[in-house]
């Protein structure tokens, strides 16, 4: 039977060692899709899988140990505190495992976990607070923002795909926050070595380009092993308006809607909703094939 699961990895340990993670597993015809991964900074998703079985994106590779599959991050995040007659300004980074810039490195930490049915879909809703790190106190580190995460993915037969739609509500939970400007921010996808065009992959964006360099969607392929060949691809949420694209031939696409202009974040306030697709395919898809495939179905209300 055909549908969508969850469950827990479980590691069975040495006895008196513990795993610095967390893993819950989301599985259609019972295999493996994906896992929603706590890591010791912040969640990703990893491993993904094509429908075939075929793993598309890297966990911590050796040049970049940050980068984390599928992802959310944002490395120049700054906190606005009123202090007598002036605002102090607290800069953290939740992109880098370590202080980058100056700004030392935050975590976002899930608190709760929820997965069900929706029509064809599986949405999985993961409630987030980004703090900062521990320090003189604020032992507990300062909490920065909140986050309503939801992730929806179907299946898309017709294209031997599924479709990620990621959805990131964030508000302030103290005071006024802003994030960037940065070309570091958002919604990341590092794809797997073969995929990536220093190991012999293809990458390529939308034939059809808006205003500068922002583009509806980017992708790349490349072989995953015993010779098949599979993708990847990403794109904004349209209702977000503009993004920018930072694309690296190691194989890192981020869609980012902060790169010349902070988002601004007040206390109090409705808060900020971005979002995007990625798209998991097997073989190889026309760029007509990648649009239908990307807006398939009207983006889930929640």
């Amino acid at each position: 039977m055909m549908g969508f699961s969850l469950r827990s990895e479980d590691i069975e340990l040495p006895q008196g060692a513990w795993a610095a993670g967390t893993r819950t597993l989301l599985l259609w015809g019972g295999k493996v899709v994906l896992g929603f991964t706590q890591g010791a900074f912040r969640p990703y998703l990893f491993p993904v899988f094509t429908p075939a079985g075929f793993a598309v994106t890297s966990e911590s590779p050796a040049d970049h140990p940050h980068h984390h599959s599928i992802w959310v991050g944002a490395d120049h995040v700054d906190l606005h505190v009123p202090a007598q007659h002036r605002t102090e300004v607290y800069s953290y980074n939740f992109y880098v495992n370590d202080v980058f810039q100056g700004r030392a490195p935050g975590r976002i930490l899930q608190t709760d976990f929820q997965g069900r049915e929706q029509g064809d879909a599986m949405v999985l809703t993961q409630q987030l607070q980004w703090r900062g790190p521990r320090e003189w106190g604020a032992p507990d580190g300062r909490q920065v923002l909140n986050e309503l995460r939801q992730t929806r993915v179907r299946h898309l037969g017709a294209f031997k795909a599924f479709q990620i739609e990621m959805r990131s509500h964030i508000t302030a939970a103290t005071h006024a926050v802003s994030v960037g400007p940065t070309r570091h921010a958002w919604f990341n996808a590092r794809v797997g070595p073969g995929m990536s065009e220093i190991h012999g992959g293809t990458s390529r964006s939308a034939s059809t380009s808006h205003s500068g360099n922002q583009l509806p969607w980017h992708v790349c392929t490349g072989s995953v092993g015993a010779d098949h060949r599979a993708g990847v691809a990403l794109t904004p949420w349209p209702a977000n308006g503009a993004h920018d694209w930072y694309v690296s031939p190691w194989g890192v696409m981020t869609a980012n809607p902060c790169l010349n202009q902070a988002l601004q974040i007040p206390p109090d306030g409705p808060g900020v909703i971005l979002g995007a697709r990625a798209l998991v395919f097997d073989g190889e898809l026309s760029d007509t094939d990648i649009e239908q495939a990307l807006a398939d179905a009207s983006p889930h209300k929640g």
